[in-house]
């Protein structure tokens, strides 16, 4: 740009002079698109935190996710509101977490959708999210029916955390939530109580087997 300026309008620019320009050019340019860039990623970090902190949980429901045999899981369905929409696509809004005391993580999600559906962003305003979840000691061939060689197997699978005897004879109760609007999760129960028992039945009816025994 120096270069042509002199070229065109000729000033009284001595060598010396001119040399420092070029000099000083690219370490400008460099600081303000790094110093832009970091003013640009704070405010948008900024932006992304506020709308977080006014996002809220507007309603909140469950109710036994039905398969092809009877009761498989827990569907939960709760309503959230954005009032500064969010700067995140649909797979990183809100989520939850369902579990039975003390392990949160005995159910794996299996389905998650949102209405209305989410073009690139959240725009200001109310969302239903429907997700649903299956306990996880389901074989692989019902967590992941359309994926080899996981349809193949066919086997319950039980852990330290979740054996076979525990899930047979225990109680109906109400399940833990977590939904997470933000960093921090939003607490509840689901307002109906479900037996796993039930859930193993219905695996058993399509397929599943205990292998061990």
């Amino acid at each position: 740009m120096v270069v042509i300026g002199v070229h065109f309008f000729r000033p009284a620019l001595p060598r010396s002079r001119f040399t420092l320009i070029g000099i000083a050019l690219p370490v400008v340019y460099v600081a303000v698109a790094v110093g832009g860039g970091r003013w640009l990623t704070e405010g948008r970090e900024q932006r992304l935190e506020e709308q977080l902190r006014t996002a809220g949980l507007a309603a909140f429901d469950d109710e036994p996710l039905a398969g092809t045999k009877g009761p498989i899981g827990v569907r939960l369905r709760y309503r959230v509101v954005y009032p500064q929409g969010l700067d995140l696509d649909e797979d990183h809004g809100a989520f939850a977490q369902l579990g039975t005391s003390p392990s949160r993580f005995t159910f794996v999600k299996m389905r998650r959708t949102v209405a209305p559906r989410v073009a690139g962003r959240f725009p200001p305003g109310t969302y239903e999210i429907t997700e649903d979840f299956v306990p996880a000691f389901l074989p692989p061939s019902l967590l992941y029916p359309t994926s080899e060689p996981a349809a193949s197997d066919h086997c319950f699978r039980w852990s330290a955390n979740m054996d076979r005897q525990e899930v047979l004879t225990g109680n109906a109760e109400l399940l833990a939530v977590a939904v997470y609007l933000s960093h921090r999760a939003i607490q509840r129960s689901t307002r109906h109580p479900y037996r796993l028992a039930d859930f193993y039945a219905t695996a058993a009816q399509e397929g599943a087997v205990d292998c061990a025994n």
